[in-house]
């Protein structure tokens, strides 16, 4: 996951999610005067004839790549200034919606006249693709190493998806947090693809649903002869997003506009001594060395030596979207495995995929697709990875038909472990089927049933956050009904992908003001973007496997980078009981903290300045205002554009302060 909106959509498969991370000089926005309205089938038909000059030519100069809106002198004005896309009154940012919009209108359009007409050949589909790549401003071999990759799979959604996809169908999707939607005509609605059967509790575990209790096994108990020993809580360590970047160069320039850094690249400038990629990593689009993998594991071994698993959430392979093969995926996972079964010898480790594992890059085909397209490999090899820790033969279907899968682990916590990467929005597949995730779904839903009759207490773990803008609303909303439904029995859910240090509550559909479950977010031990290297380590109940306590343990790459010839300087950030001054970290407590950071901006900014783990680049930055807000409303927002839990923390914050204020 990238945590910036320009790097974060460089995962891309074609040249239709180039327009979501073009920058945004190539249509730049201005809030200063009266809005222009854009009528957005004017501007297309105005735009297709220039581009097509420049697409058609035999060759062509680099000085003629340009952006859009040079191409047209009379629209230049308007979209150097304030303006509204007509038609797509909920767009948030209608110069990222008018770009891609006008992007995959091209690219359909070329493609149309070339493959469903039949009047040219695949190649020339790909040539336009990497020429329109060219003109929203990304260097010609980035261009041509995420066309040429992604270009079987884009043709074979297009040429088996009915009906065939508009514009709008690929562009919120791609910008779901932008919610580029065109007015009246959304894929979102619940009511175009399945839903989980939900199966209501039977009538002796109602209370527990409602009031989210959970009753453990007797143990023995106060009355028995024989009372169970006290046990000792459980120590998890939580590692995830990796990024091992096997061409790491320490020195090279990592200043490089490529959308990652720190290795060598074409044309890539001399380094100075203010761009030289540090020796630990850098904060510039830049992952992990060798060394700093070594390093992270190394250390957790010697801080921790009571250990009683790990939880790894996913993306061990690195940023270089336009530059990877299942050869050298594999081969970067098998060293980091090999890693953490040298380093951890007898822990039991639980893993599961991330987006950056499969090859192209986000891609997880559904199982039905033709099967050079399925993802068997990917999950045949990690079969074979996750022998060492999993009970393989027990978990293979479900882990060759989807690569998720479910455990009991020795501590008695039952762990399930779910590859919800496709619900990613850069994940192509989406476009093939919205729903095709479903049984995957259903299976988490029938799997907690079984462990609710069973009375066992679950584990969750995921990359991709569910509450993430970045996880297409067809999976949030199901996941959430589960959750609800399952929150007595969920002791915790645990994800990745952000790279930041988060956490987020799940509050009921039918009632905003009520919390029910937590899911905890790992960060990451990539620096990738921005951000100090860090992991987790958790004390669990015993019995109930509630957390107890988190602490985080982060070192400051800026002080690390001074030192190369040293170890980093690992150290606990924070407790997060004390840190925040809680009695424990039941749902309760923490739904009393968010309303807290809702009461008090100083508050508020302390948790921002935890959750980008004090990084000196973006506490230089800093966060007010619309940025803390946005910070709180991510902790409680469980569903795309679903705000009332925020909106309801404001509304009570103000209506306390009011009386405060009348009061005194």
């Amino acid at each position: 996951m990238f945590p910036t909106w320009s790097t974060f959509c460089v995962a891309f498969f074609g040249v239709f999610s180039m327009a979501c991370f073009a920058q945004r000089a190539a249509v730049p926005g201005s809030p200063r005067g009266t809005p222009y309205r854009i009528d957005l089938a004017q501007y297309n038909q105005a735009l297709l004839p220039r581009v097509r000059t420049l697409l058609g030519a035999a060759e062509l100069a680099e000085e003629q790549y340009v952006p859009y809106f040079e191409l047209l002198p009379e629209y230049r004005d308007r979209l150097s200034g304030n303006f509204l896309l007509d038609g797509f009154a909920r767009a948030r940012d209608a110069a990222r919606c008018l770009t891609c919009m006008s992007s995959s209108y091209l690219f359909l359009s070329y493609y149309n006249e070339t493959i469903v007409d039949g009047r040219g050949d695949t190649e020339r589909v790909w040539t336009f693709a990497k020429r329109i790549c060219r003109l929203l401003g990304f260097k010609q071999y980035l261009c041509e190493g995420v066309v040429n990759m992604n270009g079987q799979v884009i043709e074979y959604v297009l040429r088996n998806r009915r009906p065939f996809p508009e514009p709008e169908d690929i562009c919120q999707i791609f910008l779901q947090e932008q919610d580029c939607v065109r007015d009246g005509r959304s894929i979102t609605e619940a009511a175009l693809y399945r839903s989980v059967d939900i199966t209501p509790p039977a009538e002796e575990q109602e209370e527990q649903v409602r009031s989210r209790m959970y009753t453990p096994p007797d143990a023995g108990g106060s009355c028995s002869a024989n009372p169970a020993p006290k046990k000792s809580p459980l120590t998890i360590v939580h590692l995830t997003d990796i990024h091992y970047d096997p061409e790491y160069v320490v020195g090279v320039n990592a200043d490089c506009k490529a959308e990652a850094c720190c290795r060598t690249l074409p044309d890539l400038a001399p380094a100075t001594p203010e761009t030289a990629a540090g020796y630990w990593s850098d904060y510039r689009d830049c992952d992990t060395p060798w060394h700093g993998v070594v390093d992270v594991m190394e250390h957790i071994r010697r801080q921790h030596p009571k250990i009683d698993a790990i939880y790894f959430t996913g993306d061990i392979v690195h940023h270089f979207t336009w530059n990877t093969s299942i050869e050298t995926n594999e081969g970067a996972m098998r060293q980091v495995f090999d890693l953490m079964k040298r380093v951890f010898p007898g822990v039991p480790l639980y893993p599961v995929l991330g987006n950056h594992e499969s090859h192209p890059a986000n891609l997880y085909a559904p199982h039905d697709v033709e099967a050079s397209y399925r993802m068997d490999y990917l999950y045949d090899f990690i079969a074979d990875q996750w022998a060492d820790w999993l009970p393989i033969k027990d978990i293979r279907p479900t882990l060759t038909e989807g690569g998720y899968y479910t455990v009991r682990t020795p501590y008695g916590v039952r762990i399930i472990g779910l590859n919800n990467n496709p619900c990613f929005v850069h994940n192509f597949w989406l476009f093939y089927s919205l729903d095709y995730f479903m049984p995957q779904l259903q299976w988490l839903h029938d799997t907690l049933l079984q462990a609710e009759w069973d009375n066992e207490r679950v584990h969750i773990l995921a990359h991709v956050p569910s509450y993430d803008d970045s996880c297409f609303i067809g999976w949030t909303r199901e996941y959430r009904k589960i959750v609800e439904r399952f929150a007595h029995i969920i002791a915790g859910q645990f994800n990745g992908h952000s790279h930041v240090d988060e956490f987020n509550l799940y509050y009921r559909r039918d009632d905003p003001s009520r919390a029910v479950s937590v899911a905890w977010n790992g960060g990451s031990t990539t620096t990738f973007t921005k951000l100090n290297p860090n992991y987790k380590v958790f004390q669990f109940d015993p019995v109930t496997f509630e957390p107890l306590e988190q602490e985080t343990w982060m070192y400051n790459l800026t002080d690390a980078n001074l030192t190369p010839d040293q170890r980093p300087s690992w150290y606990r950030l924070y407790s997060f009981k004390s840190y925040y001054q809680l009695p424990d970290l039941s749902v309760d407590s923490l739904h009393r903290l968010v309303q807290r950071f809702a009461q008090s901006e100083q508050q508020l900014h302390r948790y921002w300045q935890a959750k980008q783990k004090y990084s000196d680049p973006l506490l230089q930055e800093g966060c007010t205002s619309t940025c803390l807000r946005n910070a709180l409303c991510a902790i409680v927002r469980t569903e795309h554009d679903d705000e009332r839990a925020c909106e309801l923390l404001y509304e009570r914050a103000a209506q306390s302060n009011a009386t405060t204020s009348q009061s005194g």
